[in-house]
């Protein structure tokens, strides 16, 4: 009937016959709806895709998975989607395919493959000056990826990393005395889940541009920081799922008008910041604080004077990526290792005694956490593949014509295909029959296990390890990361013994993988004799031999 009356007034319209303005109506909606069901049949028989199973409505749209997005329901529904449908390959999208096989990470990710990466790194490029910066993230194939991150790259090597650890020890240490000042000696609970991300903040921003806007000593957000970057963060998500909604709104030029001003704006601070930075270096002025490092800002425009290429709003992109990444994304992983490990009596049992033998400074040295504390390590590694802190898979293009995956399914090419981490992190193949618990104990050495057994089965868990990436798109900022969950995480429980509230509650996620409920709900205890243990200076430069443990330490025979 559509179809009839479609090609009836096509016919009276092409031969000249006037057209009433019902007729006009009925032929725009005929033709409206006749587009729109082609291109949701186009969508349903997409070459490559027919056989592959998944969700009835996921074929023809991408608003399926817009909603499960919207409902936090997108990472937690996959592992069940590929359970319910017994295949490796799920079809989450018109041209979208979550895969499961662990064979093919390297297929996908690895340094000599040709996919590059989907639209959906579209909608995480910042934006300066009406356009577009070019990001690590945001570039889509490699040879792109490659030059924005080869003048910055020595900045994030490991040796560099290590130059800034006095900015994290000095956020440590405001941290605990903070903790003291407002909750362990007031004895009132504490939203630990929030103050983890103040100390995230606090320590990443020292480490970008020698300064904080001090959300520790606030004791809560700034100029609306922290909360307009939940906003873009919980934008981003939905932007990911349906990057059109970008180019609608954020890349549209008449919508600026309709935004308000946001001077608590991430790109906008970066901006005033890096501009100063750069008077005070014309000027001669010192950028870094006396005896301390020089900061990632910078390094940055070191490398800009090195390359004039590398515009003003690239830097801001280096800078941007800085403190979303090494803030929100590091605070994720450092709740869920608080929330495990007190939800685990043993577990939090096992990293009092492992502490009770430690005899070095407080915060604990990056490099004693990484190898003389061992069981904290693995806490550390336990909570980055428990809870992926990305919110998306990390999507790729299929090549052209197509790629053969290792489990016999051919894909033709500009096909999207992701895997995430909390899917790949739960295979029991590759991370034991118990990769559903918390269990660190999966990554250290078992009784009785040859070491050549431990390191094999230690180097597949690795090779399947996507916190931070796979392959040359792998995080260029690992190590920073890293040094703040590394030491957090055991200087925290040397002079903190918290306990929940409540319980028996489960933890809550929000669309940015933020944790609440029980876990801020915490109340922190001193452990005996933490005070003689961590001081009150602000000077980055004050070693850490002044807060040795001593007899009262709290590692030796501490009580609550």
């Amino acid at each position: 009937m559509l179809g009839h009356n479609l090609e009836l007034h096509l016919q009276s319209f092409l031969s000249g016959v006037p057209l009433s303005s019902t007729s006009v109506i009925l032929f725009v909606a005929s033709a409206t709806i006749a587009a729109v069901l082609s291109h949701l049949l186009y969508n349903l028989f997409q070459p490559g895709l027919v056989g592959i199973p998944g969700p009835f409505a996921a074929k023809f749209t991408d608003i399926w998975r817009l909603y499960k997005v919207w409902q936090w329901r997108f990472k937690e529904d996959l592992p069940s989607l590929h359970e319910a449908y017994n295949s490796p390959l799920v079809r989450v999208g018109p041209r979208m395919v979550s895969c499961s096989d662990p064979r093919a990470v390297e297929v996908i990710y690895g340094f000599h493959t040709d996919f590059k990466k989907s639209d959906m790194v579209k909608a995480m490029a910042p934006i300066y000056k009406g356009k577009k910066q070019p990001t690590m993230f945001a570039a889509a194939d490699n040879k792109t990826h490659a030059q924005i991150r080869k003048p910055v790259a020595g900045a994030y090597a490991m040796t560099s990393i290590m130059q800034f650890e006095p900015f994290v020890d000095g956020n440590i240490q405001l941290f605990y005395s903070k903790m003291d000042e407002l909750f362990i000696r007031p004895k009132i609970p504490c939203e630990i889940h929030n103050w983890v991300q103040y100390f995230a903040f606090d320590a990443v921003l020292e480490m970008t541009m020698s300064r904080n806007l001090g959300f520790m000593k606030a004791g809560g957000d700034v100029d609306g920081v922290l909360k307009q970057l939940q906003k873009d963060l919980d934008y981003r998500g939905i932007a990911l799922a349906m990057p059109i909604i970008d180019r609608i709104w954020r890349l549209n030029p008449v919508s600026k008008f309709f935004k308000p001003k946001q001077s608590g704006h991430f790109a906008m601070r970066c901006k005033r910041i890096l501009e100063e930075r750069i008077e005070q270096e014309k000027s001669g002025l010192p950028t870094k604080r006396q005896n301390g490092p020089h900061d990632f800002a910078h390094r940055f425009l070191e490398a800009q004077r090195k390359d004039p290429d590398i515009s003003d709003g690239q830097l801001i992109g280096y800078m941007q990526a800085n403190l979303i990444a090494g803030s929100d994304t590091t605070a994720v992983v450092m709740r869920t290792a608080i929330y495990y490990t007190l939800k685990n009596p043993w577990i939090h049992k096992r990293i009092v005694d492992e502490l009770d033998t430690y005899n070095g400074p407080l915060p604990v040295p990056f490099r004693m956490a990484r190898f003389q504390l061992p069981f904290c390590g693995a806490v550390v590694r336990e909570s980055l593949r428990k809870h992926f802190a990305f919110i998306g898979m990390m999507e790729r293009e299929t090549p052209q014509p197509g790629i053969q995956l290792p489990d016999g399914h051919w894909l033709p090419g500009g096909v999207v295909i992701g895997m995430h981490g909390d899917l790949i992190g739960r295979d029991k193949g590759i991370f034991g029959e118990d990769a559903d618990e918390f269990n660190p104990l999966r990554w250290l050495q078992r009784p009785q296990e040859l070491e050549e057994d431990y390191k094999a089965r230690l180097n597949v868990m690795n090779a399947h390890d996507l916190a931070f990436g796979h392959g040359p798109r792998g995080c260029i900022g690992k190590h920073v990361a890293e040094m703040e969950i590394y030491k957090f995480i055991p200087t925290f429980f040397a002079l903190v013994k918290p306990q929940f509230v409540h319980p028996k509650e489960p933890w809550k996620e929000t669309l940015r993988g933020t944790l609440t409920s029980t876990i801020s709900k915490s109340v922190p205890r001193a452990r005996a004799g933490a005070d003689d243990n961590i001081g009150g200076t602000d000077d980055l430069s004050a070693g850490w031999e002044e807060f040795d443990c001593s007899d009262r330490s709290p590692f030796r025979g501490c009580q609550a």
